[in-house]
């Protein structure tokens, strides 16, 4: 029963994150067209440094960085989420 927890609460985050990245996804796209997957590609880079940083540290801080890398890799994919439903959804309103 343990695991169903753990990914009812994954995926309460994930849609969580996919929400939220949602709107300042459309936000941003009112800037330029072409920020639409710019979200995902910041969260990806900033969960390599972190995942990074807790694999090269040799104390508690580590903890840490692995914590944060992780809730950075739920807002990345999140965050892909939400930029794949808007240029999914974009794409069929341009042929119509």
């Amino acid at each position: 029963m343990g695991w169903v927890s753990q990914l009812l609460s994954i995926i309460a985050a994930l849609i969580f994150s996919t929400l939220v990245s949602y709107v300042f996804t459309i936000v941003l796209i009112k800037i330029n067209r072409k920020l639409l997957f710019l979200l995902p590609i910041l969260f990806g880079i900033l969960a390599a440094i972190l995942w990074t940083l807790g694999l090269l540290s040799e104390d508690w801080g580590a903890f840490g960085y692995l914590l944060y890398g992780s809730f950075a890799i739920i807002a990345a994919v999140g965050s892909l989420i939400s930029s794949i439903i808007i240029f999914k959804a974009s794409k069929k309103s341009l042929r119509n």
